[in-house]
């Protein structure tokens, strides 16, 4: 028979196959997002489903030029695309129908109801004044200065035989910086909507 000793000795005893287990869930649920967005990427595999856009494969990486300002003069971190879906417009000067299809977006941003937080709006442009549609859509980020920068981030949304500054459509980059879906001008408001929600549902990233 075990003395009282040994028995208070194994009752000290931590419990360490337990602990690997419960470091390995931990790992799981933390890592596994970021995992299965990588792989995602790698094999070129995408959810099922009709997608209204244009899928950019392979997913081309987007970098934040150094320099690059907002509309209001403030420095854009290099890591402005990490952590938030994009949902990004490209105007060499704000037109009418520029300013239509930012209020679509905006409708699009409004209509994911708990996953507005997951989504930033972005407008890249050379237009200098842009007070009155910071003054209509205060949350959308206007990247607009200086010219050179402007410039050099724009044109990391090309696309072949498609220069971004003149096609008028709507981009996706993903949290890891990656452009991955395009839509031309005339793709309607709604199936821009549908992919975005399916997209935000099936990736945990973001």
């Amino acid at each position: 028979m075990q003395t009282e000793n040994q028995l208070l000795n194994a009752a000290k005893q931590p419990n360490r196959p337990k602990g690997r287990w419960m470091l390995l869930l931990l790992f799981i649920f933390f890592a596994a997002p970021l995992v299965i967005v990588v792989v995602m990427h790698k094999l070129d595999w995408h959810p099922s489903g009709a997608s209204r856009g244009h899928m950019v494969m392979p997913a081309k990486p987007v970098a934040m030029p150094e320099g690059v300002r907002d509309s209001e003069g403030q420095l854009i971190a290099s890591g402005f695309w990490k952590e938030k879906w994009s949902m990004v417009y490209i105007a060499e000067e704000c037109d009418v129908a520029c300013t239509a299809r930012l209020h679509e977006m905006r409708q699009i941003h409004m209509s994911l109801s708990k996953h507005i937080p997951r989504v930033q709006r972005v407008l890249i442009t050379g237009s200098a004044d842009v007070s009155a549609l910071k003054q209509k859509y205060p949350d959308l980020v206007v990247l607009n200065q200086p010219s050179a920068q402007h410039a050099e981030l724009m044109q990391q949304f090309d696309l072949p035989q498609l220069p971004a500054a003149g096609a008028h459509r709507v981009y996706f980059v993903d949290p890891l910086s990656y452009l991955m879906m395009s839509y031309p001008v005339n793709t309607a408001a709604a199936d821009i909507r549908k992919d975005l929600g399916r997209l935000l549902a099936y990736a945990w990233a973001g």
